[in-house]
């Protein structure tokens, strides 16, 4: 994959999120309170997008504000999570697990893995987490005794979407800084599939918030 490709695609792939921001806004006061958690959400990945953007187009080190992001990220899933899996889960592991997984980032940047690099640990276990709660998810509509709409139910598609994105990106988070050693074009490659499944997220995000929940 040539360099001109792979900043085209990596483009597309951060555009793409204005999609879901516009539908959003579009939507904002007919969208449940599960809809409105994900647009907080898409509004942050925007954010951490243009930031992002800005800083690789100037040849600036872009890998600090991933740092954050993750931080961020896994506190507004948890804040989905937290109310999807009260059946399961009491709130308050939700909370001690929030507290934790930002220790856990902010010892990581301090002591093993500098700002300025990716970092991979805390994006692995992010994954680890997020794909533990995308099956618990799909574990409980399997316990739910009454028949529901998948199709309509916006946190049914959320929760596929994170289960292909970080399942696909797990080995990549891991190995990701072992990849600095390789061609660029191994590099372009690696990452161009990620803009790919990225892309993909978003897609399940359009529909997550598209969609007209039944009333509870």
């Amino acid at each position: 994959m040539s360099k001109e490709f792979f900043g085209n695609l990596r483009l597309l792939s951060s555009l793409t999120i204005v999609l879901p921001l516009l539908i959003g806004m579009w939507k904002y006061y007919r969208l449940s309170k599960m809809q409105r958690k994900l647009f907080y959400l898409v509004i942050l990945f925007s954010i951490t997008e243009l930031i992002a953007n800005i800083l690789w187009y100037q040849k600036l080190n872009n890998l600090p504000v991933y740092h954050f992001y993750t931080i961020i990220e896994f506190l507004c899933i948890i804040y989905i999570y937290k109310d999807a899996l009260y059946k399961i889960f009491p709130k308050y592991v939700f909370t001690i697990a929030a507290v934790l997984f930002t220790l856990f980032c902010l010892i990581n940047m301090c002591f093993f893995q500098s700002i300025l690099t990716f970092n991979s640990n805390a994006t692995t276990i992010l994954g680890l987490l997020v794909i533990f709660l995308t099956t618990c998810y799909f574990y409980a509509l399997l316990k739910e005794v009454k028949y529901t709409s998948l199709e309509r139910n916006p946190m049914f598609w959320l929760n596929a979407g994170f289960l292909i994105y970080f399942s696909s990106n797990l080995l990549l988070f891991f190995i990701s800084n072992s990849l600095s050693t390789e061609t660029a074009e191994v590099n372009f490659l690696v990452w161009g599939l990620h803009a790919i499944v990225n892309i993909v997220l978003v897609i399940f995000f359009i529909i997550a918030i598209w969609v007209n929940p039944d009333q509870q």
